[in-house]
Formats: structure tokens, C-alpha cells, sequence
């Protein structure tokens, strides 16, 4: 008999880590950069674990496109100085949205708190301008304008995580079949 809340969990896993890449890509993209998300199931069999797991793959750098625009003499908007930051924390961000908060504060303080129990990963920490994780702060400014972001660009940040979840689904589906 099938554990339905297994099941459940899992998905909920898989749309998690879906939305959290697809987070990380739209922002990136936003900027200027490019890169693939992935999201692939976690086979450690380790309960404890999330069923899920996932990371943006940059292939080019916003910082610098923006610069081989300039040289190109194209008129583009400048490049924002906490892009990185925004980057870095868009995952989470994403997640939250996805689960119905929007307040500002309330996601900024989750960030803050998932950096505290060391729930992002080392990369994200490092976009995000963490080097002490005993000495941070969430720079809220950074949080609201991500937020921003994802409300004009929700959409997107949609259609590739749904993209990402019926290709996990596929390859789940075509490995089970083997």
C-alpha cells in the first residue's frame, strides 16, 4: 500500500526546491546573466532529508554582460550594486511567495533564520554577502526589492518551476519503468 503522506511530502519537497531554483534563474536572468536550474531526488535515503534537491548552474555572469554591453555601446539600465545579494536570496524568496507570504519583514526574518540554522547553502551565503554567520544581517532593502522583482516577474518564475517539476516527474517516472 502507498504512504500518501510520503507521497505528499515529497511533492511538496519537489515543488520546493523547483520554485527555490527557478527563483535563483529568473533573478539571475533579470540581471543579465544565464544558467540552468536542476532539480534532481535526493536518493541518500536518509528520512531526515529533503526527497528533493536542486541548484542554478550559472553559464554567464551578469556583472559581466553588463560590462561587454557598455564595450558594445548598448543602452542598458545599470546593473543594481546588491544584484548579488538579490541573487543569493531569491531561492528562498520564491519559496516564501509560494507559500502565501508577501510581508517583507516576515520573509526577510526567515531568511534571517534560515541562515541562522544553517539552511542555505554555502553559495547562496557567499551571493548574499554572509562570511560570519554568527555576525549578519539581512539587508531588508534587498529582501522588499527581490520581492518586487518576483511580483512583476511571477509568472516566469512559474513556468520554469513547473517546467522543472514535470522534467523531475518524467525522469522519476522513466527510471521506475526500467
Amino acid at each position: 500500500m502507498p504512504d500518501l503522506a510520503q507521497d505528499r511530502i515529497a511533492y511538496d519537497d519537489l515543488r520546493k526546491a523547483a520554485y527555490h531554483e527557478a527563483g535563483h534563474k529568473i533573478i539571475y536572468e533579470l540581471f543579465g546573466g544565464a544558467g540552468d536550474a536542476f532539480v534532481w531526488k535526493n536518493e541518500s535515503g536518509n528520512p531526515d532529508e529533503v526527497a528533493w534537491l536542486g541548484q542554478f548552474r550559472p553559464r554567464t555572469c551578469a556583472g559581466q554582460q553588463h560590462e561587454i554591453w557598455a564595450r558594445d555601446g548598448l543602452d542598458v539600465p545599470p546593473l543594481p550594486s546588491n544584484w548579488r545579494a538579490m541573487y543569493g536570496m531569491a531561492g528562498i524568496v520564491a519559496e516564501q511567495i509560494l507559500h502565501g507570504e508577501t510581508e517583507v519583514e516576515f520573509i526577510a526574518g526567515n531568511l534571517y533564520l534560515r541562515i541562522c540554522c544553517d539552511e542555505i547553502s554555502a553559495t547562496d551565503l557567499a551571493s548574499i554577502g554572509v562570511t560570519d554567520i554568527d555576525d549578519f544581517e539581512v539587508d531588508i532593502q534587498s529582501v522588499e526589492q527581490c520581492i518586487k522583482y518576483f511580483f512583476e516577474h511571477w509568472l516566469q518564475v512559474t513556468q520554469e518551476a513547473e517546467y522543472l517539476i514535470a522534467n523531475a516527474s518524467t525522469e522519476t517516472c522513466a527510471a521506475a519503468n526500467v
